[in-house]
Order: C-alpha cells, then sequence, then structure tokens
C-alpha cells in the first residue's frame, strides 16, 4: 500500500523553504558569533596560537557544547589581568625592600613575619 500523494500549494511550499533557509541562516549566525566570541576571548586569556585555534574548532565542531567545554577549560584570567597582578606584587616587594633598608639604615631591627618569636636580648 502506498501514501497517497498529498500536493502542496506552490505558495505554502515557497513559504516553508523561505522559513527552513531563515532557520538556517539564524543558526549559522549564532554559530559565527559564538566563534569570534571565543576566538576573542582566547586571544585574551592565552599567548598560545594552537590553543586559542583549538577553542576555536572546538566551538565550531560542537556548537553550544563546545562553548560549555571551552568555558570550562579557559585559564581563569586575562592575561591583563594576570600583568597587572605581577606588576603589583613588584612594586609591593620594591616597597618592602625599601622599608627594610630604611629600618637597617637607621639602627632598627629588620621586621619579623608575624608569629616567630622575638630573639632574646
Amino acid at each position: 500500500m502506498t501514501p497517497p500523494d498529498i500536493a502542496i500549494p506552490e505558495r505554502i511550499a515557497t513559504l516553508l523553504w523561505l522559513a527552513f533557509a531563515g532557520c538556517g541562516a539564524a543558526t549559522a549566525l549564532v554559530l559565527l558569533s559564538l566563534a569570534v566570541w571565543t576566538a576573542r576571548d582566547a586571544a585574551a586569556r592565552s599567548r598560545e596560537r594552537w590553543a586559542r585555534w583549538g577553542a576555536v574548532l572546538l566551538v565550531l565542531a560542537f556548537n553550544v557544547f563546545g562553548l560549555l567545554i571551552y568555558l570550562l577549560l579557559r585559564p581563569r584570567d586575562t592575561l591583563a589581568d594576570r600583568r597587572e597582578r605581577e606588576m603589583i606584587e613588584e612594586i609591593l616587594a620594591r616597597e618592602l625592600n625599601a622599608a627594610a633598608l630604611a629600618r637597617a639604615q637607621a639602627g632598627r631591627p629588620a621586621l619579623r613575619p608575624l608569629g616567630t618569636a622575638r630573639p632574646p636580648e
């Protein structure tokens, strides 16, 4: 037994084709925007070219699931955040060294770490 042929009017077929094409274009646009966002985020977080390309390929291959995997695996800090933290640490180290030098030149003992016993006098 063969199913009966159902004739779809040409106008409805055209509208269905346009709807499917619109959905496909929207899906492609979302995928492209995810790939661009991932590329920019990976560039901000890593200097390694292979890591950036790998993140983009992961998103292109696995779509939203690839983005979720990237979000779980990406470095926590951006390169700018790391550089800022390193600069702050360097400034603090210089200030501590300058304070220790000033105390030594004034004839006072250097600061002890907290919790250490005072040496006998």
